[in-house]
């Protein structure tokens, strides 16, 4: 198992999901319910990412196969992309969510939780959390899994998104104490520096894509020569 693989894909998948810029639309979203709907929504939305995930991590190679797409083109056009969301939460372009909220009704907490989390799930889940970065770095991951056929490493990454997941229900649960002990500068220097990984790692995904398809393209004509 590339323990190297695993750790890179669970610092990039965090980034790229980046909970902590997305926590203070949470917040704004939950911010006149009960601590107990806050909790139902955190879950609902940690649920909605990990569900949105896996479809991607089991069908992403079955994607590439269909589409005729090979790895290092698919390892270029997600650096491009990743370099770009990540110049983008350097500059603090994030997308910003309308906080319209439902009105508050005599029901259960569950159902009001259900409520708002229908009002909120776009663009809260998707594509706020699960956007389209998130979604090449995980076919990403999981046809480099499956091109090197260790089951190991695809159940390791498996893992790694359960416990980002994880994660992010334990982020937003807690998200008003986390606002008030970093604040809110705090918290956007935090994302600038997810923002940079993000970007660091587009680069590094455009350099492999490059590097293999030159000394692929390259090979032929040596063996030619020779």
């Amino acid at each position: 198992m590339d323990k190297l693989l695993i750790s890179n894909f669970a610092a990039s998948l965090f980034a790229l999901l980046n909970p902590l810029g997305v926590l203070p639309i949470f917040i704004g979203y939950s911010a006149g319910e009960k601590r107990t709907v806050q909790r139902w929504l955190a879950l609902f939305v940690a649920l909605t990412a990990l569900v949105l995930l896996l479809i991607f991590f089991f069908a992403g190679s079955s994607l590439l196969r269909f589409f005729g797409i090979s790895l290092d083109s698919f390892r270029i056009a997600g650096g491009i992309l990743l370099l770009i969301i990540g110049i983008g939460i350097v500059n603090g372009n994030s997308s910003q969510a309308a906080k319209d909220l439902i009105a508050e009704d005599q029901q259960s907490d569950f159902r009001e939780a259900q409520l708002v989390y229908r009002k909120i799930v776009i663009p809260l889940a998707m594509p706020l959390l699960v956007g389209p970065g998130v979604i090449a770095n995980v076919i990403l991951y999981a046809t480099e899994a499956e091109a090197k056929k260790d089951n190991a490493l695809f159940v390791g990454l498996l893992g790694t998104i359960i416990v980002i997941c994880f994660l992010v229900f334990v982020l937003f649960l807690s998200g008003r104490w986390l606002q008030k002990i970093v604040g809110d500068v705090g918290l956007n220097i935090v994302t600038r520096i997810l923002g940079l990984i993000v970007a660091a790692i587009g680069v590094q995904f455009m350099i492999t894509g490059l590097s293999n398809i030159i000394v692929n393209s390259l090979t032929p004509e040596i063996l030619k020569v020779r």
